[in-house]
């Protein structure tokens, strides 16, 4: 029951939103194997050193996190050849870490490389296919309809997804902006934000939500937030906390 109403809020995520999650995910991943790695290990280690791994790990997952979210939108082909790739150049770059922060060597070993592939290769794709998989399922397709069917006024609406311009919040009914032609329905705003592909549309203000595709400027204010042109010429203002999230969607359509 929890899973999903959270995911659509992890959906909403902006840039460090997903690198802080990642973040934790990773640290939690090498903490929970931590205690098999001592326990394999002839003597304990430095708990300092331990540490430092452990946040260093974290972090090096964390940066890996832009990768994964742009392999989300590749193929299945593409996705695979990446985790592969990433997986192999986050070893090769906790090496050159571990050798020159810890070891103060300034390269590792190529026996110590082998050694990390050997023992970390498969594990680090699958640490990478879960997070990918999640990617996948916060942002997997909502089953957007065809078309939006709505009672207005004693009649059945029909409107075709693509049509929608922009939606914005007007007291108990939302104003729905569809080929020049303004539709005030009787339906929250989350309700039709849960219907449309979250890809293509961006919530831009807690009463204001746009197609990513009409929009023309983007222009920031001075107290942080943003005002957007529609190609219709309407003007709407963003949010300042919800500037990053426009910011992603508008430079995949770019």
């Amino acid at each position: 029951m929890v899973l999903p109403r959270l995911l659509p809020r992890l959906d909403r995520l902006s840039g460090p939103g997903w690198l802080g999650a990642g973040f934790l995910y990773w640290l939690a991943l090498v903490c929970a194997l931590e205690p098999g790695n001592l326990a394999a290990a002839s003597t304990p280690p430095p708990w300092l050193r331990e540490v430092i791994r452990l946040l260093a790990a974290g972090a090096l997952g964390a940066a890996a996190t832009p990768a994964v979210l742009a392999l989300a939108g590749a193929g299945n082909r593409a996705r695979a050849v990446g985790v592969l790739a990433l997986a192999f150049g986050l070893i090769i770059v906790s090496c050159l870490l571990e050798a020159w922060l810890l070891d103060g060597h300034a390269l590792p070993s190529l026996h110590g490389i082998w050694q990390e592939l050997a023992a970390n290769f498969v594990l680090l794709v699958f640490g990478l296919s879960v997070s990918l998989g999640f990617v996948l399922l916060v942002r997997r397709d909502r089953a957007q309809p065809a078309r939006l069917v709505f009672s207005e006024r004693g009649r059945t609406l029909v409107i075709h997804p693509h049509d929608i311009e922009w939606i914005e919040s007007q007291g108990n009914y939302q104003a729905i902006r569809a080929c020049g032609v303004t539709h005030l329905v009787r339906q929250t705003l989350e309700d039709l934000e849960g219907r449309l592909d979250s890809d293509r549309f961006v919530r831009i203000h807690r009463r204001t939500i746009v197609a990513v595709s009409g929009v023309r400027t983007l222009a920031a204010l001075s107290n942080g937030d943003a005002e957007l042109t529609m190609a219709d010429g309407q003007v709407l203002r963003v949010a300042r906390g919800r500037r990053a999230r426009l910011s992603e969607a508008l430079a995949r359509f770019a």
